[in-house]
């Protein structure tokens, strides 16, 4: 072997840097689970005196009554979270440094269906769109309408709308049009009636449903989270979000909520234009805060937060929980804004992190706020934390308070219709990274214009009353390129500018609920499908060794390096693992056995030709080469067409695949090569066989042309029969699929262990009901915590009027399991729509029949005949289609869930890849030996080939078949479909190459003529 020191180095180099990503999870995982132990430890001392106790206050601002079922999780909970922030900026990595937060980023996240997430319900605000439009939101012509609707909005629901006009003929008695700015509104004008100004209106509520979802499905992109689920309600303006894999639960939701609405505001000046204003505020905020209780509540729930969500730093000690905000603010309100509040420059003050709450609080306040409002002054905070050199303090962290003029129509002179787009830059004057603006030619000349009129001033540059940066404009800036500059890291600098070319919200939102979501499989499915998929792993080990003896150890090493290879890529790349991902692993995992199987069968086979050891490893590896390339290149095409094209399971299972087929490529040929010569070169014996396996599968002479009419019989009962079934019974689509109701049900019981049995009491109690025809899934996921599901189904869908009957069936159900986990209630309930989109149903089947065609023109060009091309792809469309009939069969019977969702997507996948696989490997030793025996019979040939690759296709096979095996005897029953799935689809793979893709290359060729041969 050729440069083996680089390549020591290499693999060594490897294996180094996987370990070291893969250390970050481990490091989480170890820092959560003490989180955890002494979150546990807090709940149960504070529950150990509860004597004259009937309420608890927790860390996050809320309260629980002490005989709530479900207080004991809830306080668990908040606690986990509490001691996680403080943790925050802390350094765990007991050799880096690294701190809880940089930890947490690093480390390998897994997607919702595995370890759950994060659930968000967002409500797109109707009052601020109609005020996003109206002349002037100040006017007083304005308030007495928007007031009223809003009040009445929030109370009786309904459309605000129509209370807005409603209000307006009532208060204002003239035309709805005036109080909108006509000049930005190309569909109105001054003669527009009031029912055009309505009209135009809910236009645009509905169109700002659409474009929301879309805004958020590229922001969702840009956080790299893989498969999320977005279910969208228009009848209430709302969508349900779902994220897996979240690093940062406040972050992210900052994110969504965000408008996104870059604004360049002119700032004042403390000294000159706001001098009487601020000495009054600072006189005002010495009073005692005994009328200010709204406010300080409204503070409260962002305590510890700064306005961009960041985590400030804790003054309350490690182990204390937060203390009463609006007593800390009347025990120091004597020291008011003149104390806490330093004047740095004419425009920017600061503010030292701990007090920030106090000062937010303080301007707040009526009294105080409203000093402001005659000058248009509103007061934003600084996106970063700066560490700033005070008088008498020294060195002190905290932000900046910028004091910006809002121009009389709100809106600012230059904003984010002005930018064209934006991207990560470099501030060459600072040396940091900053981001870089392009703007319009309208932009361009509008920020000039306004830096010409602020020389010598700082100009704030915000986005969602956040200041990102506040230059001193020195000069007119001319060109239409500008910069954001800040403290920003490389990640930092590139979120924002995705967010800005995410496009800004049509529409403001507000965040309506906001929760962590259990494992969509449940986390006891998980725990057992990772302990399953480990004792599979351990069977194919001592398979290995049991087979092949000392080489088997070689193939172990090899593999075990690139499971390693794999799980340390994924955490490098930031990836999420999602169940698909799981069976592109599944599938890899496949591969890099068959490559060992395929180089040691070679060296066997040489070996019994009467080479001596060393030529017949040589020989092995060079002609086991052309199939594992050809193999894998097959399958690489076509996991890069579903990786561009596809997207949620298909774009996440593509991801895990390609980095599978490069590390067990490189594991194969290159790990194993290396460990097999250095055992060589220490003279050690190797052997490639045992006792019980010498010579196996070497004695087999199947004819498996002369009985092909047989299997082209079978398979044509398979496949047609299937046909019918799956027209005829039809396929189970699953709620994501096919739409339906979700009910949030609450138990007096935790339903840790009983989700299954849960969902299959209801599922019963559905199909039990004579009035439904239709195919019924139900879906169970815990949210918040254990004692409250939610619970989705497809039963009666298209019933709009059967909702009080679904409720009874649901709740009759329940009734069946009440023993272990008490009365459920249901307290909420909605309609959806199919969370598995148009777009995505539409790009998955584009993805796959792209691949298709890849698959088709690369076996032809590596083969020469279409013949083999054709083969192949029929082949595949059989097992396809066997695996959709057994769906279509057994749903209903067999006693698992067998609906069709996202994951048995995956399972479609993996199944093609399989026998993709399997049938190149097949079309290659039967290449190779028509080209080295020309002259021999071709059917004997044939047969030949098919009979010499039988070891390598049964060894293949069965080690995949066991992996699949376990882990459905032993993982949870929520994955039982879709590990189902694959196992039909590998014995079906192994079928259809050997019986139908080979007989159909023979029959469909005009070269060879096969005659049948008796046995």
């Amino acid at each position: 072997m050729r440069n083996k020191g680089f390549f020591w180095f290499l693999t060594i180099l490897l294996t180094a840097v996987c370990l070291y990503q893969l250390s970050f999870t481990w490091v989480t995982n170890t820092e959560e689970k003490k989180a955890e132990k002494e979150a546990q430890a807090m709940v149960d001392e504070k529950f150990a005196n509860l004597e004259g106790v009937d309420s608890l206050d927790l860390p996050n601002n809320t309260k629980i009554s002490v005989t709530d079922p479900e207080a004991k999780e809830l306080a668990k909970s908040a606690y986990i979270n509490e001691l996680l922030k403080r943790k925050a900026d802390k350094k765990v990595y007991p050799v880096l440094g690294s701190t809880f937060k940089e930890v947490k980023k690093r480390s390998l996240a897994f997607g919702l269906d595995l370890v759950g997430g994060m659930s968000v319900t967002m409500e797109i605000s109707v009052p601020e769109l109609v005020a996003s439009y109206a002349r002037d939101t100040s006017k007083a012509v304005f308030q007495k309408v928007y007031r009223p609707a809003v009040e009445k909005y929030n109370t009786e629901g309904g459309n605000f709308i129509d209370y807005f006009a409603e209000e307006n003929a009532k208060e204002n008695k003239g035309k709805l049009v005036r109080l909108f700015s006509i000049s930005d509104i190309d569909e109105l004008g001054m003669a527009s009636t009031d029912e055009d100004v309505v009209a135009f209106l809910k236009e645009k509520e509905k169109s700002a449903m659409v474009g929301v979802e879309e805004i958020m499905n590229r922001r969702i992109n840009q956080f790299g989270v893989a498969q999320p689920n977005i279910q969208k309600d228009p009848n209430n303006n709302r969508l349900y979000i779902e994220l897996p894999g979240v690093q940062d639960e406040v972050s992210v939701a900052e994110k969504l909520k965000s408008t996104a609405n870059l604004q360049f505001f002119e700032t004042l000046d403390f000294q000159q234009q706001l001098a009487n204003q601020w000495n009054s505020a600072i006189i005002l905020s010495q009073s005692p805060l005994e009328e200010v209780e709204e406010e300080v509540a409204a503070v409260a729930d962002s305590s510890n937060m700064d306005s961009t969500g960041l985590a400030l730093d804790d003054t309350t000690g490690a182990e204390d929980e937060l203390g009463s905000l609006d007593q800390s603010l009347n025990e120091e309100a004597k020291d008011g804004l003149g104390t806490l509040v330093t004047i740095l420059y004419k425009s920017k003050a600061f503010v030292a992190a701990e007090d920030v709450d106090k000062v937010k609080a303080l301007l707040a306040r009526r009294d105080i706020s409203e000093l402001f409002t005659d000058v248009n002054c509103k007061f934003m905070w600084g996106a970063d934390l700066e560490t700033v050199e005070l008088t008498n303090k020294g060195e002190v962290s905290g932000y900046g308070l910028y004091p910006c003029r809002i121009p009389e129509s709100g809106k600012a002179r230059v904003g984010g219709d002005d930018i064209k787009s934006a991207s990560r830059d470099y501030d060459q004057q600072e040396g940091k990274i900053a981001v870089g603006l392009t703007m319009t030619q309208e932009g361009g000349d509008k920020w000039a214009q306004m830096t010409e009129e602020n020389i010598g001033r700082l100009v704030a540059i915000t986005m969602d009353d956040v200041v990102y940066s506040a230059p001193n404009v020195e000069g007119a800036i001319t060109g239409g390129r500008t910069q954001i500059s800040g403290s920003f890291s490389v990640e930092e600098a590139d979120n924002l500018a995705g967010l800005l070319n995410g496009g800004a919200l049509p529409a403001p939102c507000v965040i309506k609920e906001q929760m962590k979501v259990g494992p969509t499989i449940g986390a006891e499915n998980a725990q057992a499908g990772l302990m399953s998929f480990v004792i599979a792993l351990a069977l194919v080990f001592v398979y290995m060794i049991f087979y092949y003896g000392k080489a088997g150890i070689v193939a172990d090493i090899a593999l075990f390096a690139n499971v390693l290879f794999i799980f340390g890529t994924l955490a490098s790349f930031g990836a999420v693992l999602t169940l698909a991902g799981m069976a592109g692993i599944v599938l890899t995992i496949g591969m890099a056995v068959d490559a060992n199987v395929l180089i040691f069968e070679r060296i066997r086979e040489e070996q019994s030709a009467g080479k001596d050891l060393k030529s017949a490893v040589d020989t092995g590896f060079q002609k086991a080469l052309s199939s594992i390339i050809d193999a894998n290149v097959t399958t690489l095409l076509t996991a890069i067409v579903l990786k561009v094209f596809g997207s949620g399971p298909i774009e996440s299972f593509a991801t895990t695949l390609i980095i599978g087929i490069f590390t067990s490529v490189f594991a194969a040929l290159v790990i194993s090569r290396m460990v097999i010569t250095w055992w060589l070169k220490k003279k050690a014996s190797i052997s490639f066989d045992t006792k019980l396996t010498k010579g196996a599968f070497k004695n087999f002479s199947i004819n498996f042309l002369g009985k092909r009419k047989m299997f082209y019989m079978i398979s044509g009962i398979l496949v047609i029969g299937g046909i019918i079934a799956i027209i005829g019974r039809g396929l189970s689509p699953s709620v994501e699929f096919s739409g339906g109701r979700t009910f949030g049900v609450k138990f007096e019981k935790t339903t840790d262990g009983h989700v299954d049995e849960i969902k299959n009491a209801v599922k019963a109690s559905f199909n039990a009901s004579k009035e439904s025809g239709e195919l019924t899934s139900v879906e169970a996921k815990t949210k918040a915590n254990s004692y409250f599901l939610e619970i989705s189904t497809n039963f009666k869908r298209s019933d709009a009027g059967a909702n009080e009957f679904v409720k009874e069936k649901l709740l009759e159900g329940l009734k069946n399991v009440e023993d272990k986990v008490g009365v459920g209630t249901i307290s909420e309930s909605r309609s959806v729509s199919p969370s598995v989109s148009d777009e995505l149903l539409t790009s998955s089947t584009w993805a796959i029949i792209l691949s298709l065609i890849v698959i088709f023109a690369y076996i032809l060009i590596r083969f020469g005949k279409w013949q083999y091309s054709t083969g192949a792809i029929l082949a595949m469309t059989h097992d396809v289609i066997v695996v959709l009939a057994v769906f279509a069969i057994f749903h209903g019977i067999l006693p698992f869930n067998m609906d069709i969702d996202q994951a048995f997507i995956a399972a479609i996948l993996t199944v093609i890849g399989y026998s993709i696989n399997d049938t190149v490997v097949v079309f290659d030793r039967i290449r190779e030996n028509l080209s080295i025996y020309k002259g021999t019979n071709e059917t004997e040939n044939i047969n030949t080939s098919l009979n010499s690759t039988l070891s390598r296709t049964i060894n293949t096979s069965m080690t995949t078949f066991i992996v699949l095996l376990i882990i459905f005897i032993f993982g949870g029953a929520a994955i039982k479909g879709f590990i189902f799935a694959l196992m039909v689809g590998v014995v079906v793979g192994t079928y259809s190459s050997l019986f139908i893709a080979t007989p159909l290359l023979v029959d469909l060729s005009k070269k060879v003529k096969v005659e049948a041969k008796e046995e």
